[in-house]
């Protein structure tokens, strides 16, 4: 048996140079379940100076995982190390190698109880991602070799709380387990639960916020917020209550819109990536006044990216398609247009100094020939829309032929304008 205790043994109390008694990880034997646990030993890795903590064997019993702050573990914002995910291998005498970081999991938080179930899976709790509040548990599958991989997966509620969860074990065949934390429904500082698994577990991403006016910052409630998948289709609508606040579960690794409306104001939109791990997001959602209240000093010459403050409909190099973020930003010319049903827009696109000046030209015009079609799909007629490539003849900043730029530079030069031609 491998346990943790106190730097405590034999009578004698030890500590740091810093005068604080760490952990360390001891071995014990026995014959049989009816003898004591003798040879009560510490492991080889053990330090007067750091922890060495919570033990958890591999399947195969050949190697040992733990948690220690030892030097070679991750430094939090104050160069302090922090505790870390670490292993020794076993060899068939019983001895151990020297510790190597599982740098697979680790993060500049505390990265603590690690425990391997008999499915393989590998559990640990950790301050260092943006979970539910304090140490949450998650979990990470494991390869053919027995190391945990990189999809983190936060196992969610109700085992993990905004206070600390932690020392997570299962058994997979029964599908239940044990946890420790110590949020308020407890009767100590940190409680055991025990729970059973109900459903398998998969990526997922908490996502939240509140709906409010874009002007004053005042609470919008009983607004109309919906969730749209990739491909702009309708996932799940709610009316926000009194506290004007929406939550949706995610998948991990796509990519979505959330959309908040509200009666005489105009749309807000907000286009969310997920991460591939399992986290909490908050996204807030600002309505504005109604397009015919935004645009009082408008006029013919005008750019509706500086009226609507639109966010700059970008392109992908050498592409003229419609990007997923940039349908967006349409939405809100859309919304203008269908305002102003007398107005008559020019769309301008842009390209970046790379290629001939003149595919660069050809490129445009398809860009900008996309973009019309884009707003006529969506009810437009055409001769309210002109459009028109200029090449890479405008650009915005210093990155002509021959010049060193960024990808980030380079992209600030492919945009699209919607100047306005007529009002009524």
């Amino acid at each position: 048996m491998f346990f943790t205790r106190n730097n405590y043994v034999k009578r004698s109390y030890k500590t740091s140079s810093d005068e604080i008694n760490k952990l360390k990880i001891l071995k014990a034997t026995r014959v049989s379940s009816s003898t004591p646990w003798e040879n009560i030993t510490e492991l080889p890795f053990n330090s007067d100076e750091f922890s060495t903590a919570h033990p958890a064997l591999s399947k195969d019993g050949k190697r040992l995982f733990f948690a220690s702050d030892r030097p070679g573990s991750m430094t939090d914002g104050n160069n302090r190390l922090t505790s870390d995910i670490w292993y020794v291998t076993i060899d068939e005498n019983g001895e151990f190698s020297e510790p190597v970081n599982v740098k697979s999991v680790n993060t500049i938080g505390n990265d603590l109880f690690p425990f391997i179930s008999d499915n393989g899976d590998f559990y640990y709790s950790s301050t260092g991602h943006q979970g539910l509040g304090g140490l949450d548990v998650y979990v990470v599958q494991t390869n053919d070799k027995g190391m945990p991989g990189k999809e983190v997966i936060n196992i969610g509620k109700p085992v993990n709380s905004s206070y600390d969860d932690f020392a997570f074990i299962i058994k997979d065949s029964l599908k239940t387990g044990y946890f420790s934390s110590n949020r308020k429904s407890g009767k100590g500082l940190d409680d055991i639960y025990s729970f059973k698994q109900t459903k398998d577990l998969k990526c997922v991403v908490d996502i939240n916020g509140i709906v409010t006016n874009e002007e004053n910052g005042e609470l919008m409630p009983f607004a109309t917020v919906t969730l749209f998948d990739k491909d702009n289709k309708k996932i799940k609508s709610i009316v926000v209550g009194e506290d004007a606040a929406y939550s949706f579960v995610l998948e991990c690794g796509q990519n979505y819109s959330i959309r908040a409306q509200k009666e005489d104001f105009s749309i807000a939109e907000e286009f969310v990536q997920t991460p591939k791990v399992s986290t909490t997001l908050e996204q807030p959602l600002a309505v504005a006044k109604a397009v015919e209240d935004k645009v009082v000093d408008i006029k013919v010459g005008d750019d509706l990216n500086d009226i609507l403050d639109l966010n700059m409909i970008y392109f992908d190099f050498d592409k003229h398609n419609i990007r997923y973020d940039a349908e967006i930003e349409l939405q809100k010319v859309l919304a203008f247009m269908n305002a102003y049903p007398n107005s008559i827009i020019d769309i301008r696109s842009h390209t970046d100094s790379r290629a001939t000046d003149g595919y660069n030209i050809k490129l445009s015009d398809r860009r900008a020939k996309s973009t019309r079609a884009y707003l006529i799909m969506k009810g437009i007629k055409a001769n309210r829309l002109t459009a028109r490539g200029y090449g890479e003849y405008q650009l915005v900043n210093e990155c002509s032929n021959g010049v060193d730029c960024t990808e980030e530079q380079h992209q600030l030069n492919r945009r699209s304008e919607f100047i306005i031609m007529k009002l009524k």
